[in-house]
């Protein structure tokens, strides 16, 4: 290059930086302003929910709100005791059936409505109630899009549709506009997802293995579910790549990681399922022959369980909202994202296959990320060489298989496959869907993701009633209202994602065993500080 060709490539090549820094800064902002209406929307879906179902409309959400009272004057509810205040409305249970979940839920509902109950004003500490939930609503699609920004760093566009896909999830805001304890436990499972990731690409650090195990107290204060998802973080944290420089050094690290989160989460949590053992003689604190005499539930094969087209229907309806389990629209909604995800695994996972096949021997080298050493071997990677986007696919395959085999045993012992229960895994299949919508071209995952939205409001329009008022006259009003903000946010929500999609290039061409946007995000450390 001649001395006028390097003296004149220099203001170019400033250019061009500033161009890319303006581009940057422009996909920021509209990240941040899908996220936000993401949650803004899931709130007001909520909200919209909650003012036009009628008060107490279930016995579960009695019994929750008299758990959350039973907090507040300072005791645990027990199953035989019943519940401690008496409503002039709504289904009344006749045991205390929800006594057998942990407090961490009740003890934040607790100060919102038991002074309400003690004063009288019930109707307004069941809306007050489903309120804090819907709030709580906004927190688990936050907490989803925290988990795609590890699963997939640098890749605004997956993030943001994994939140519109959580936040336009039916069941969710089915849950979110009602008093039940599901909420809080789906948001620790996606932090501890997100948790996972980050350990898996970025290495183990103190302030991570700090935050798993507070994820991991919550999360099993929550449900007993999230056991599932304290698993994969700690077999995560066990597997992730270290800073040591020896592989003695980096073993020890990873022991310790891992014995460090579930000690800290059987300590902090443990003392609770003692309890539900001395209660009940089991950990989970059923009472399973309570409910064969008095809800005519008996036991099941595994073979009758999952042999059950019902089990299927009634557990995965997640997206069904108002609609029936059968709904055709749900199943798409569910569906159609993970099948696309799954044809673009297939395909990256045969390119990686036929590149490592044509590097041969220097295939270690060559996928080394950049910015982290490698010393002994031990650095960089995650244990035995295996790329952390491989581990967290597993990890997620794991988990969901863990679950349903949970929720076949629990059908087994005379329980019901409520969809309810298939919302733990809603970070997942969010995440994993939304890699299926946007994996294609431009114009292909625009056009999915716009008429995989205009499905979720339909489904989604279902869930809200706008004729019938179900309180006083007011609700209903502003019911209608509600709705009608809901509808703008939703439709903003979408523009921010299609926008975001057409300004991005498709990440299906991403070797799975690469990390080419990790440390540009973390600034090249390995820690990801």
């Amino acid at each position: 290059m001649s001395a006028a060709e390097s003296w004149a490539e220099g203001p170019r090549s400033a250019t061009r930086e500033r161009r890319r820094e303006g581009r940057a800064r422009r996909d920021a902002r509209l990240e941040v302003a899908g996220l936000v209406a993401a949650v803004v929307f899931v709130v007001l879906a909520s909200v919209a929910r909650a003012l036009s179902n009628g008060p107490l409309s279930t016995a579960d959400e009695t019994a929750h709100l008299d758990y959350a009272y039973e907090v507040w004057h300072g005791h645990l509810p027990v199953f035989e005791r019943g519940i401690q205040f008496h409503p002039a409305f709504g289904a009344v249970p006749p045991v205390q059936w929800v006594s057998q979940h942990p407090p961490l839920f009740y003890a934040l509902l607790a100060p919102v409505v038991g002074p309400l109950i003690d004063g009288n004003h019930l109707y307004i500490a069941v809306i007050a109630g489903r309120f804090e939930d819907a709030l709580i609503a906004g927190t688990t699609v936050l907490a989803t899009w925290w988990a795609a920004r590890q699963v997939r760093p640098g890749d605004r566009v997956v993030a943001v549709v994994a939140a519109l896909a959580t936040a336009s999830t039916g069941m969710l805001i089915l849950v979110g506009g009602a008093i039940y304890n599901d909420l809080v436990n789906v948001t620790f499972c996606a932090l501890a997802v997100g948790l996972a990731a980050r350990a898996l690409r970025t290495g183990l650090t103190t302030r991570l293995v700090v935050a798993a195990a507070l994820v991991g107290v919550g999360g099993m204060l929550s449900r007993l579910v999230f056991a599932v998802f304290l698993l994969g973080l700690v077999v995560a944290l066990f597997v992730a790549p270290t800073r040591a420089v020896t592989a003695r050094g980096a073993w020890g690290r990873r022991v310790l990681a891992a014995v460090v989160v579930g000690v800290v989460a059987a300590l902090g949590a443990g003392w609770f399922y003692l309890r539900n053992r001395a209660l009940t003689g089991n950990v989970a604190g059923s009472h399973p022959a309570w409910a064969a005499a008095h809800l005519g539930r008996h036991d099941r094969t595994a073979s009758s369980v999952v042999t059950d087209k019902g089990f299927w229907e009634q557990l995965f309806a997640v997206y069904r909202a108002g609609l029936p389990t059968t709904s055709p629209l749900t199943w798409v909604l569910l569906l159609a994202p993970l099948v696309l995800a799954a044809v673009v695994g297939v395909v990256v996972l045969v390119r990686t296959l036929r590149a490592r096949g044509r590097r041969h021997g220097s295939a270690a080298a060559d996928a080394q990320p950049a910015g982290v050493p490698e010393v002994a071997g031990v650095v960089g990677r995650p244990l035995w060489g295996v790329p952390a986007g491989w581990w967290l696919a597993a990890m997620m395959v794991a988990v969901v298989v863990l679950t349903v085999f949970l929720e076949v045993r629990f059908v087994m012992g005379g329980g019901a496959p409520n969809t309810r229960y298939a919302l733990p895994l809603v970070p997942v299949t969010a995440i994993v869907g939304a890699i299926g919508l946007t994996a294609l071209g431009r114009i292909a995952g625009t056009v999915l993701t716009v008429l995989w939205s205009i499905c979720a409001v339909v489904a989604y329009s279902s869930a809200v009633g706008l004729v019938t008022p179900v309180g006083p006259a007011i609700a209903l009003t502003a019911t209608r209202g509600d709705y009608v903000v809901s509808l703008v946010v939703f439709a903003f929500m979408v523009v921010a994602a299609v926008v975001l999609r057409l300004r991005r290039p498709p990440a299906v061409g991403v070797d799975a065993g690469s990390e080419p946007d990790v440390h540009a995000d973390h600034g090249g450390r390995p820690d990801g500080a």
